[in-house]
């Protein structure tokens, strides 16, 4: 193989591992995203209120 050819192997090689680590670090950042959004309170902003201001639960509902 000539030298110009190793070259082009080499500086492929290198993108390839750039590549790699940044997939990697989004690997790690959706994981951590994943995990506070499961820590979460439960609470449901768009759910549907248990329980009047004064402390009376909702009865009947939707």
């Amino acid at each position: 193989m000539n030298e110009q050819a190793i070259s082009l192997l080499q500086q492929i090689l290198d993108q390839q591992q750039k590549q790699t680590s940044l997939l990697e670090q989004i690997a790690t950042q959706n994981l951590a995203l994943i995990e506070a959004l499961a820590d979460g309170d439960g609470h449901d902003p768009d759910a549907a209120p248990q329980a009047y201001l004064s402390g009376a639960p909702v009865r009947g509902g939707s």
